[in-house]
């Protein structure tokens, strides 16, 4: 094993190291360190220089915290609720954007994901908080036709009647 600079006593951010831990899985160095609201973690060599782990993660609930509490952020936040949320137990905002692709899908059409283990193509449909399974279909084009269909039955009524109420 190679040689190591011992980061004993150095402060990475809100961690003071501690003392050497043990390796980890990757056979890195891990650092006891204590963050300043007392809580002690561990931290690769890697991860403290680079600035990756800054604390426990009590730094991330305090920013989240204080994301929430400005008023900016929390005006805009209900504006967008109201406006593009949950309308009849619906995401406006996610009914309305169908072509944005999470990034695991393989069909490239949202609603179709193919079955490695029954070798077909799935269609599913996720209205008022309950996935619909539409059925299975050895063709893609099958499958993309019925969720179309779905499309049409779920979501315009729901985009129709609220777009309505914007304009």
């Amino acid at each position: 094993m190679g040689t190591f600079k011992d980061l004993t006593g150095q402060k990475f951010n809100r961690l003071t190291v501690l003392e050497k831990g043990e390796r980890n899985s990757c056979n890195q160095i891990q650092w006891k360190c204590k963050c300043d609201c007392g809580n002690i973690v561990l931290a690769t060599t890697t991860y403290l220089k680079s600035g990756h782990t800054k604390s426990c993660g009590c730094l991330n609930k305090e920013s989240a915290s204080n994301r929430l509490k400005d008023s900016k952020f929390v005006k805009s936040r209900e504006k967008y609720r109201k406006e593009n949320f949950l309308k009849d137990g619906t995401s406006l905002a996610l009914i309305k954007n169908t072509e944005k692709l999470r990034k695991n899908n393989t069909s490239k059409v949202t609603g179709i994901y193919f079955d490695k283990q029954n070798k077909n193509w799935r269609a599913r449909i996720f209205i008022k908080g309950k996935n619909i399974n539409l059925g299975s279909f050895t063709k893609i084009k099958d499958a993309i036709k019925v969720r179309k269909e779905a499309e049409e039955k779920y979501f315009k009524p729901i985009l129709d009647k609220y777009t309505k109420e914007q304009e």
